[in-house]
């Protein structure tokens, strides 16, 4: 193994690390907002969003090389990798001041929405890739897919359920 490699397999495990905190950090974020009361998305937008997406940025922009081998889309070319790393810092700076701010519900269910979008995207982006490469496809699909789906799912419901309880829409 080069030093290089070495160095891609080390940011590699940091990464992964880092995904693993970004879940872990977002679930306490949404069970701390789910014990709320009176409800509010503060906890949601600030763990459930913010803290996952500066992880992201952390790991797109100063992990890219490890981040996107363990994508499985290992490139010499950060600039795609740089480019959601400052995607996730926009959103990350949105939840952040959303959230510290109190610039109330409506800006904190478009925090989350966009969040959900973005994961959704991310998931349309892995299933593509499994359907493409078929057997090659190494990556655990529980990992790949259902984490991000469901990450997904429960940022559109909290955000549902942020209108609902602001009594801004049906639930």
């Amino acid at each position: 193994m080069t030093t290089v490699d070495a160095g891609v397999a080390r940011q590699q495990h940091w990464s992964a690390l880092l995904m693993g905190v970004s879940y872990a950090v977002a679930g306490v974020g949404f069970f701390l907002t789910g014990l709320l009361d009176p409800p509010s998305l503060e906890w949601a937008v600030l763990l459930g969003v913010g803290g996952p997406t500066v992880a992201g940025f952390v790991r797109h922009v100063l992990l890219w090389r490890g981040d996107s081998a363990r994508l499985g889309f290992a490139t010499p070319d950060p600039s795609w990798m740089w480019e959601v790393g400052f995607a996730n810092l926009a959103i990350a700076v949105a939840a952040v001041l959303t959230g510290l701010l109190d610039w109330g519900v409506g800006a904190q269910v478009a925090v989350l929405v966009t969040m959900g979008t973005y994961m959704a995207g991310a998931t349309l982006v892995h299933v593509l890739d499994r359907r493409r490469k078929g057997a090659a496809y190494t990556r655990n699909p529980l990992l790949s897919i259902g984490m991000p789906l469901v990450y997904a799912a429960v940022l559109f419901w909290m955000a549902v359920w942020g209108l609902s309880s602001a009594g801004l829409a049906p639930m």
